[in-house]
């Protein structure tokens, strides 16, 4: 028998051998062969066959094929040694070398991230912070000492935000802004026309301080005009010429002819009668100004406008259904016939329910006005023919029949409320005082009294 009929059979009896032992045993099959015990020593082992297996021709990794490592790409165009992405952790490199790899720092993770953002979040505020209110430390107080003292002149009229911009353009406060905030912040407000003293370069306070001690001493020879509220604008222009002798009556006359008219008239009043609008007030008047006679007029004027918006002239002759023309008018005929300031508010409100029941006002000062004359009215009087004699024509007068003062003027804009339709003067309530009444029966009774006390009723 060859050595290829031995292997033959030598396999097919470890098949069967195989077959047999794998149906009649549960123990698990070995690599190995089985020896009986104690028959170790009986084996003959020269009848077993080894076969010679050949050499492979390459290394069979089996970590590669429990982990499959796709293929390698390698661009065809690089020299580069391309090495597998994956090594085993059993790998050796001959040529590897630690000291070649950069170590990269650890990511940071989201907290800390976080953390420094805020920090510079923080840091940027806080510089910012610190800019803005160093920039704002600069307006209030400016950087060195107070400079020169100069005096400064606050017109007549002149609102917080005028006086802060002429503080600011004289170097007075470093910021007109700033400075105006900063009086609205401490209520500081209704500041006097007049001269005061400042330094330049100040701090605000300190030049709010200057500004509530009031105007300087004037060394100079000042004139006081003064113009009594409820005069007409001759009766206006002869107290100017008696109070200031350098005035000019001609000079006076084309000076309020030419004057400016109070903006808060609008574009409604064409200026045509000039009658109400110089503001009835004592005026300052410089040495160098009393020659000029169109600067006074104007200021008049102007102060008229002050005195119309702290009443809101424009706003409240709205709801009346008046224009503020018309509301001036009224605020004369008020001046002319209130003696008390009790009984403004309710002639207004005879007035108006009059107007509106279409009634003629029947007010004598407007025919003494048309007059022009102040004297006891005659029944011819009464009669005249004038549009000025509210006895006749129903509404208002065509002009203001006098210059109104402030109190008048907001009796005007704010009637009490009733329905009164009369007034006449009894003295009832104090000397100078009026009885109200709705009817004319009423009226009638207080005009016996007005007769009977020689009040000139009659």
């Amino acid at each position: 028998m060859d050595d290829s009929d031995k292997d033959s059979e030598l396999t097919d009896g470890g098949d069967s051998l195989g077959e047999s032992i794998s149906e009649h045993s549960d123990e698990p099959l070995s690599m190995y062969p089985s020896i009986p015990d104690g028959e170790e020593s009986q084996i003959d082992y020269s009848d077993i066959g080894f076969r010679e297996e050949e050499a492979p021709t390459a290394f069979q990794d089996p970590y590669a094929a429990e982990y499959p490592v796709p293929p390698i790409e390698v661009d065809p165009t690089s020299s580069a040694v391309a090495y597998p992405r994956d090594l085993p952790p059993w790998y050796e490199d001959e040529y590897y070398d630690d000291r070649e790899w950069e170590r990269l720092p650890p990511r940071l993770n989201t907290a800390l991230r976080f953390a420094i953002f805020a920090s510079v979040i923080i840091i940027i505020g806080f510089l910012t912070y610190n800019f803005v209110r160093g920039w704002v430390d600069e307006q209030l107080d400016p950087p060195g000492e107070p400079g020169a003292e100069l005096v400064i002149e606050i017109p007549q009229g002149a609102t917080t935000d005028d006086i802060a911009r002429i503080l600011a353009e004289n170097d007075v406060v470093a910021n007109s802004t700033v400075f105006r905030y900063y009086l609205r912040f401490k209520n500081a407000s209704d500041f006097q026309a007049g001269e005061y003293a400042f330094q330049i370069n100040s701090a605000v306070w300190d030049a709010r301080e200057s500004l509530e001690r009031g105007p300087i001493e004037v060394i100079e020879e000042r004139f006081f005009v003064t113009i009594p509220e409820g005069l007409t604008l001759k009766e206006m222009k002869n107290v100017l010429l008696q109070q200031v002798s350098s005035f000019d009556p001609n000079e006076l006359e084309l000076a309020i002819n030419s004057s400016q008219i109070p903006a808060v008239l609008g574009d409604e009043w064409l200026g045509l009668i000039r009658e109400g609008i110089y503001f009835p007030e004592t005026y300052d008047v410089a040495e160098d100004s009393l020659e000029d006679e169109q600067s006074f007029v104007n200021r008049m004027v102007a102060q008229f406008d002050v005195v119309a918006n702290e009443v809101a002239l424009a706003e409240l002759s709205v709801p009346l259904g008046l224009n503020p023309y018309q509301v001036l008018i009224v605020a004369s005929l008020i001046e002319e016939e209130a003696k008390i300031e009790g009984d403004r508010g309710k002639i207004a409100r005879v007035i108006y329910n009059r107007l509106d029941l279409g009634m003629p006002l029947g007010i004598d000062a407007t025919i003494v006005y048309a007059l022009e004359g102040d004297r006891e009215l005659s029944q011819s009087d009464l009669e005249v023919d004038s549009p000025y004699n509210t006895r006749i024509y129903a509404g208002l007068p065509p002009s203001p029949i006098a210059a109104p003062g402030k109190l008048s003027l907001e009796a005007a804009l704010n009637p009490a409320v009733g329905d009164w339709l009369y007034y006449v003067r009894t003295d009832e309530f104090g000397p100078g005082s009026h009885t109200f009444a709705t009817t004319n029966q009423e009226f009638q009774q207080a005009v016996l009294i007005c007769i009977e006390r020689d009040l000139g009723c009659g």
